[in-house]
């Protein structure tokens, strides 16, 4: 809340001027009914007005989506690196290592670790901040655009992980597992299952907090 609000509102109750007076006043001056509103709950309630189930400002809405796709980008582009540093060091022998084979992996490691250092640092700087708003009003519980994402965020783990257990199942019985292919299951169970593991913790915390 803005400190020069704040202190106008306590001056002006301290002259015992009326609600109405105040606020009429401050529309004049160009505040929001919001900021009003806010304001004034600070300065003689003792706890701040719960906003309704479902509220959300575009602002908040826009970072949180911006989050997840940042999250989504990196997290791809981290096990597609992986994946060609593999290929790299342990190539199929039913490939043919042509130069060109290995231009091609080379590129892809290229495009990953660039985007992967565009979007990894974007994702922290936003999510660090949506996670500082949180602290800040910690009663208004987790955003309910954050568990829409997370939920479904959740649900592409899932099917990610099942999926990649249920391919190394099946490899094992058809008794056809090499050291590259363990590599890839173990990178992508890694990573998908943190990532997975985070967001059911971070989803819990905010259900769990006040509200």
């Amino acid at each position: 809340m803005d400190p020069s609000l704040e202190e106008f509102i306590r001056h002006a109750r301290e002259r015992q001027l009326g609600l109405a007076d105040l606020r009429a006043i401050l529309q004049a001056a160009g505040w929001k009914d919001r900021q009003i509103a806010r304001a004034l709950s600070h300065e003689t309630l003792a706890l701040p007005v719960p906003e309704p189930p479902g509220a959300g400002s575009a602002r908040e809405v826009f970072l949180h989506l911006f989050a997840f796709a940042a999250l989504y980008t990196w997290v791809t582009s981290l096990v597609l690196l992986l994946f060609g540093y593999v290929d790299l060091a342990l190539p199929d022998p039913a490939w043919r290592a042509t130069d060109v084979w290995y231009e091609e992996r080379e590129s892809g490691i290229r495009v990953g670790m660039a985007t992967l250092i565009v979007t990894y640092p974007l994702f922290l700087l936003v999510w660090r901040h949506l996670l500082a708003v949180a602290r800040r009003d910690p009663q208004r519980g987790a955003p309910p655009v954050r568990r829409w994402l997370i939920w479904l965020s959740l649900f592409v783990g899932a099917v990610t992980l099942s999926s990649d257990l249920i391919t190394l199942l099946y490899f094992l019985l058809e008794g056809e597992v090499s050291a590259r292919f363990l590599l890839k299951v173990g990178t992508l169970l890694l990573i998908a299952g943190a990532g997975t593991g985070y967001l059911w913790w971070s989803l819990r915390s905010g259900e769990e907090a006040p509200r």
